[in-house]
């Protein structure tokens, strides 16, 4: 975000350039505050991405080297180091902190370090500090490395530190003058014209701002840098509080969340892999939702997914910083719950069809033996009437014999009385012929050629006898 200008011979001696132009936009500074509550002790840390000038800046407060200083993406300032000058009556103590952005804030080793060398910055000045010297470098764009670097350092001092205790320095304040000399633009006015990050930053600093130059050898061009700084610092004090430990230790739980934000990409790998194989064995279990019972199976991704949650809430140690990789994992807990209720709502709808076939077996089995106990009650019913029948036509048949019996007997019985009376007839008309043959010779002996043999004869014809 930083253009390179040049400014006007203003800057020439490249002195500290303080925002107290009586025409500009930023808050004036009142010299009621600047001089109040002058004291003999003033105590810097100095704070700030590697490679902006932070380890020079403090030699150039201290005017001397003290502090080792390097053009170098990777941090020089691993340990906590601190040195102390006396300008002018006053003792000025620098604290050099240890660079932020050139480690990986994603990284939670590079984190902790950093976190146990801000806590030993804390500890090298346990009357804590009067001002943060927040370092950027002049020239170069506000990057997003700068903006996480800022908000790293606000996890570690606290989200208001930069409103209340933070002087922006920026650093390469020769080449801000060199410019100068083409541009005809003050760097009030350079200011004034930065937007976005940059602006929001001015102004959440309350737009205490100073420009450095942290090589130069001019001694006068030192000392007006420094008696300008102090000056900003002295605007601070006037608020009549330090940055303490009772400020550091409120600002725990950031430090504690920017530890665990460093351990995040790990985690979310490791997250992102175990959920995938979740929902892996899911895609599985749901396939066979038709076939069997897979509840056993849901309740196992169930645990799974709980043991995820746990293991992140565990991690998290209540920070929130892993509640997204949470909100993931309940995502896909919810997806094996849905799976459960569906798989549940299957299960009880293929127990309801089972019974319902079992009753309709049932039903069937019921009416299929009513129906064979109808038939065998109706077989028995035919065999009995069969039998009654036959019985009827044994018996139709006994009376039958018994009438023709009764009938032969009778016939037998009408026949001899008929023999019997043919027989008497016949006896009779034997006798009447005996009578007769007898009467006949009895006449013929009476009369041998009479009308009587004549009689005789015609009876004889007629009988043939």
């Amino acid at each position: 975000m930083f253009s390179k200008v040049t400014l006007t011979a203003f800057c020439a001696t490249g002195v500290l350039i303080l925002l107290n132009d009586p025409e500009s936009r930023y808050p004036r500074l009142k010299e009621d505050q600047i001089m109040m509550r002058q004291v003999s002790d003033i105590d810097l840390l100095l704070i700030g991405k590697t490679g902006n000038g932070k380890s020079a800046l403090g030699n150039a407060i201290l005017r001397r080297k003290k502090f080792v200083s390097k053009s170098s993406a990777t941090s020089v300032t691993k340990e906590i180091d601190y040195e102390v000058s006396d300008f002018k009556g006053k003792i000025i103590k620098v604290v050099d902190g240890p660079g932020v952005g050139d480690t990986r804030l994603n990284n939670e080793g590079s984190v902790k370090l950093v976190v146990q060398a801000m806590e030993q910055a804390m500890a090298a000045n346990t009357r804590g500090y009067h001002a943060f010297l927040l370092v950027v470098r002049f020239g170069g764009r506000f990057t997003a490395e700068d903006q996480d670097t800022i908000r790293f350092l606000k996890d570690m001092f606290g989200k208001d530190f930069v409103r209340h205790f933070c002087i922006l320095v920026l650093t390469c304040g020769d080449n801000f003058e060199r410019d100068a000399e083409d541009s005809g633009i003050t760097f009030d006015q350079w200011c004034s014209e930065q937007k976005g990050v940059f602006q929001e930053l001015l102004k959440e600093c309350d737009y205490r701002v100073v420009l450095f130059d942290n090589i130069t050898r001019d001694k006068d061009k030192q000392e007006r840098q420094i008696e300008n700084l102090l000056r900003v610092v002295q605007s601070l004090q006037a608020h009549g509080h330090r940055y303490t430990d009772e400020n550091f230790e409120l600002a725990q739980a950031a430090r504690d969340r920017a530890i665990v934000e460093s351990k995040k990409p790990a985690i979310r790998e490791e997250i992102f892999q175990e959920t995938s194989l979740i929902l892996q064995k899911l895609d599985q279990v749901r396939e066979n939702f038709q076939h069997e019972e897979q509840t056993p199976s849901l309740k196992q991704l169930l645990i799974r997914c709980d043991e995820l949650i746990k293991g992140v809430r565990d991690q998290d140690k209540g920070t929130g910083a892993l509640h997204d990789l949470e909100e993931s994992i309940s995502s896909v807990r919810k997806s094996v719950e849905e799976a459960i209720r569906v798989q549940t709502t299957v299960a009880e709808e293929r127990r309801r069809m089972e019974a319902r076939e079992k009753e309709i077996k049932a039903r069937m089995d019921e009416e299929m033996q009513r129906q064979r106990q109808q038939f065998e009650e109706m077989m028995a019913q035919q065999k009995k009437s069969e039998e009654e029948r036959r019985a009827m036509e044994r018996e139709l048949d006994k009376k039958r014999r018994e009438i023709e019996a009764e009938r032969m007997k009778a016939r037998e019985a009408k026949e001899q009385e008929l023999y019997a009376q043919l027989e008497k007839e016949r006896q009779l008309f034997q006798k009447q012929s005996q009578e007769l043959e007898r009467v006949y010779k009895e006449a013929r002996k009476k009369s041998d050629g009479g009308w009587l043999g004549k009689v005789f004869g015609f009876v004889r014809k007629i009988f043939r006898f």
